[in-house]
């Protein structure tokens, strides 16, 4: 077997062994798993690495275009073995496996190489329409940075998409509602720190959503503001009622995939 056989098998390798991670995708556990996949995988990355260097720089973008087709052809071919009516569960565990842990992984050495790979291997994903959601370019630091800053809070997404500030007025009343009401009790506590653990997963499947601004648009009329206004009126305990709603049946829209496993 040749090196290009042998990193193909790896990629394919690498695809299927991840896939089946994508429930464990959460903040506590991300950094382990990484750290395990660096390991098992290093032999398939630095055989990538090692490739690209012994090839002249001329015939690079043919060896990107030959490597970064293998998971996509790969995965295309494994979609088109199941039927029509259990793929949708598959998008969202494809789409997520390669965010996730997939293409983070071919770059995190930032080799000029791996990156072109796998921005290439991101597009030809995209243009043979796998699933039928949008897959983004995406890195360890970025995930792992999203998780230490508590950025990827649905609240703030939403808001986002709709333009306002990270200090707008709907931000600190949510703020301030967490802060000053669930934890000061140890019911709200474990209610915070279950957000914490799902809602990045819940807001980057929600961002390979091409409808995504309006996917944001109905959280904030279905669920935003009804919690606004109970906030306002003093109805603090009907707005956590409000907001684990909200919270369960994104889950179950979106980490439903996962769950099912």
């Amino acid at each position: 077997m040749d090196r290009i056989d042998t990193i193909r098998e790896g990629l394919t390798t690498l695809f299927d062994e991840m896939l089946v991670r994508g429930k464990e995708f959460k903040r506590k556990a991300y950094a382990g798993i990484m750290e395990d996949a660096r390991e098992k995988y290093k032999p398939t990355v630095d055989a990538i690495i090692q490739c690209y260097s012994e090839t002249p720089p001329e015939e690079q973008k043919a060896l990107t275009e030959e490597l970064a087709l293998v998971i996509p052809e790969h995965a295309y071919a494994k979609m088109q073995s199941v039927k029509r009516r259990s793929r949708d569960r598959m998008y969202v565990d494809y789409n997520m496996n390669m965010a996730v842990y997939v293409v983070p992984l071919l770059n995190e050495s930032k080799q000029e190489g791996c990156v072109a790979l796998t921005e290439r291997m991101v597009e030809l994903w995209n243009e043979k329409g796998i699933t039928n959601m949008h897959l983004m370019h995406s890195t360890y630091d970025e995930i792992a940075g999203g998780f230490e800053r508590k950025l990827c809070y649905i609240t703030t997404a939403v808001c986002a998409s709709m333009g306002k500030p990270d200090d707008c007025h709907e931000l600190e009343i949510f703020r301030a509602f967490r802060d000053g009401y669930l934890m000061a009790s140890a019911e709200g506590q474990r209610l915070v720190e279950e957000y914490y653990e799902i809602a990045p997963g819940i807001v980057m499947l929600i961002d390979m959503q091409r409808d995504a601004e309006e996917i944001y648009e109905r959280i904030y009329r279905d669920y935003l503001a009804p919690c606004l206004g109970l906030i306002r009126e003093g109805k603090k305990e009907a707005c956590r009622e409000h907001y684990v709603s909200m919270m369960r049946g994104l889950k179950n829209k979106y980490l439903y995939a996962q769950e099912e496993r």
